[in-house]
This record gives structure tokens, sequence and C-alpha cells, in this order.
């Protein structure tokens, strides 16, 4: 993916969190929306897992979804 993402889209790896609206386009064109949406709970599954975040997986929420509301709960936690 990260090859795909830097040929046609120059990104390296290190851009791909600044960039996950390229990152989930190429995912539907990889894999279909059907495709895409699995990965990306995927992805926020794994990602809440690390920051100790229960998942609560949300009908037609994207990648970018999940983490603005990783972030939401994260900044809860801080106060």
């Amino acid at each position: 993916m990260y090859k795909h993402l830097g040929e046609h889209y120059d990104i390296t790896p290190d851009e791909v969190p600044y960039r996950l609206d390229t990152l989930f386009e190429t995912l539907e064109q990889t894999f279909g929306v059907k495709g895409a949406r699995t990965l990306s709970k995927a992805i926020a599954r794994r990602l809440y897992f690390r920051f100790n975040l229960q998942f609560v997986e949300t009908e037609n929420y994207r990648l970018q979804d999940y983490l603005e509301q990783a972030k939401k709960e994260l900044l809860l936690q801080k106060d």
C-alpha cells in the first residue's frame, strides 16, 4: 500500500496520517467500498486498542470519522 501511495500520489509513509482522505480513496479503488470500510474498521479497532479506548462500530463511519471520535475521547480523558 505504501508503494502504491508513493508511486501514484507521491505520499511517503510519514505523510499518511495527514492524508487519510487519499488513503481511504486508495482503499476504495483497490478493495471496493465494502472492503475499504472493513479495512478502515480494522485500522480503527487497532488504534483504539493502542490508546485503550472502547471501539464502537458505527454504520457508515469512515476511517476519518473513527479518528475524530478517538481524538474527542482522548481529549476528554485529559480533563
